[in-house]
């Protein structure tokens, strides 16, 4: 009775040990039964209602190809959850098995008939739905002890403990001092009229880590407001644990699982407040923003109340420069008695006056562009040529990472030596391959793309018409005021040497600049700094 053997198990919280276990006590039956083994097929962490393809279970495609190919009799697994938990799979493996002549044999049921089979199928398929209900109820168990039933948000840390009987208390958190600031930063800048896309850049500048150690992107704080995740709409922040915002469904037919938001009278929502790092008003605020903003286009949201909110920054201890009174603009760690010794303030005709009149004079003189652009071109040629010198040693590396591939999918479906190994193989081979091409295909877009030889004159036309904008009447300039401030990366005031008065530095995103002469195209070079009189 030559006999494969196939393992699995669900999950990464699962022990890796449970495929050599199953694989272990399988060889002892093989062994008493004198059944030669052929061949060890498994899938690791993949759920047994995830499908029966290649790119849902290799390891079973890998069994069921061996099978066909023929030579085998049996295929032998510790019980039928482990070859399906979903009715229609089980079904369809039997199925695939009985016309290549090999039965089904578990060490729980023996010989797996149709009779067996329907029965068992039902029953796997169940217990995985039952399972996800105790889960979900465990959950709810969790919130109404405050405790998280998820990750550990950004803000926060983990406080589990142990109790009386020494085992650990799960779910426990407590905020991280250093992240939450980051966090009221966030909200701090949101409801000044600081884009998020704006809070992201400024936040990568600034070198601040975001969670699990990546870089800050837009959709990491704006998030989704249907499924309200994202950092601007995290509830957590507001002191609230909340459970059943989503529910995951599983599409037919790429069994991948889809996320859809519930209504909100599905949400189990439990009061939190040692965990609030946003105060009330802030949160309202910032919420009635978001709502307001919701499926409007970037350039149809609300602009902020004032030309320079959230642009300007204390050149003394780098607090934020916002209104004080009702025309000035002042430091904000001064005005909130945390120690900083800039008192000097400015007007708002006078300040906003200033940066205009910078841009007028300097960053809106067209020749500044296309000493940039005339740049970019030699650069643009230094990069090309140094790529292009190796396109035919990696045109070569390609090809062979390629054959590697191939190689290795035919010997999986000849089960050749063990799965795991060849699988972890596989899938370096096809990262390999993967990575090389996607360098090819950066050289080949470097050979088409073009620099416009009137970029110089394109950007100066743009440049004549929001300088025109600005200084147009109420209705032009609040148009105007968005790419205004997208030319701007920081504007920094410090007090003047004078007795009276300030000097302002403005910081130039130089990439947006280049964006108006050759098109939105993505930038790594440094913001320019210019200062004002």
């Amino acid at each position: 009775m030559r006999t494969v053997i196939y393992a699995r198990y669900s999950s990464q919280l699962q022990n890796a040990r449970s495929i050599e276990d199953q694989v272990a006590i399988c060889r002892e039956r093989a062994d008493r039964e004198g059944w030669p083994i052929e061949a060890v097929f498994s899938d690791r962490a993949i759920s047994g209602a995830a499908g029966i393809e290649e790119g849902q279970r290799p390891g079973l495609t890998a069994l069921l190809a061996r099978v066909e190919a023929g030579g085998v009799d049996q295929v032998l697994a510790e019980s039928t959850d482990r070859i399906a938990r979903h009715q229609g799979d089980a079904f369809a493996v039997r199925e695939l098995l009985d016309f290549a002549g090999v039965r089904l044999f578990t060490l729980m049921d023996g010989v797996v008939d149709d009779i067996t089979g329907t029965i068992k199928g039902l029953m796997d398929a169940r217990f995985r739905k039952d399972l996800g209900a105790r889960i979900k109820r465990g959950q709810r168990g969790m919130v109404e002890q405050g405790r998280a039933p998820a990750g550990i948000a950004y803000g926060y840390r983990s406080a589990n403990c142990l109790d009386e009987r020494r085992e650990i208390i799960r779910g426990l958190r407590e905020i991280d001092p250093d992240q939450a600031e980051i966090v009221r930063r966030i909200f701090a800048e949101y409801l000044a009229g600081v884009s998020p896309q704006r809070i992201a850049l400024g936040l990568n500048r600034d070198g601040v880590p975001g969670p699990r150690g990546r870089g800050w992107t837009e959709s990491t704080i704006r998030g989704d407001r249907k499924r309200l995740n994202g950092m601007l709409n995290n509830r957590l922040y507001a002191g609230e644990l909340v459970l059943g915002r989503t529910s995951k469904i599983v599409q037919p037919r790429t069994r991948k699982t889809v996320i859809r938001p519930n209504a909100g009278s599905e949400w189990m929502t439990r009061p939190a407040p040692a965990l609030r790092i946003v105060d009330a008003a802030m949160w309202e605020a910032v919420q009635q923003r978001l709502e307001e903003t919701r499926g409007m286009p970037i350039h149809a949201q609300r602009r902020p109340k004032h030309m320079l909110s959230g642009l300007g920054h204390c050149g003394v201890c780098g607090g934020g420069y916002i209104r004080i009174g009702r025309d000035f603009w002042g430091c904000s760690n001064t005005k909130n008695g945390r120690g900083c010794t800039n008192t000097r303030t400015i007007g708002t005709p006078s300040y906003e006056a200033r940066v205009i009149a910078h841009l007028q004079r300097d960053l809106l003189d067209p020749e500044i562009a296309a000493a940039y652009v005339r740049e970019y071109h030699r650069a643009h040629a230094r990069r090309m040529g140094d790529l292009t010198r190796g396109r035919a040693a990696l045109e070569r590396k390609v090809d062979e990472a390629t054959r590697k591939v191939e190689r290795l999918v035919a010997a999986i479906a000849a089960g050749v030596g063990e799965f795991e190994e060849i699988r972890d193989a596989l899938a370096t081979a096809r990262a390999d391959r993967d990575a090389r091409k996607a360098e090819l295909a950066r050289i080949g877009a470097i050979d088409v793309m073009t620099l416009h030889p009137n970029a110089a004159a394109r950007y100066q036309s743009l440049i004549a018409e929001l300088a025109e904008a600005l200084n147009g009447d109420a209705a032009t300039q609040l148009e105007a005021i968005p790419r205004f401030r997208e030319l701007i990366e920081r504007i920094t005031i410090t007090p003047a040497d004078s007795l009276r008065g300030v000097d302002i530095v403005v910081t130039e995103r130089m990439e947006m600049i280049l964006n108006l002469a050759i098109g939105p195209q993505f930038r790594e070079e440094q913001p320019r700094v210019a200062r004002t009189g």
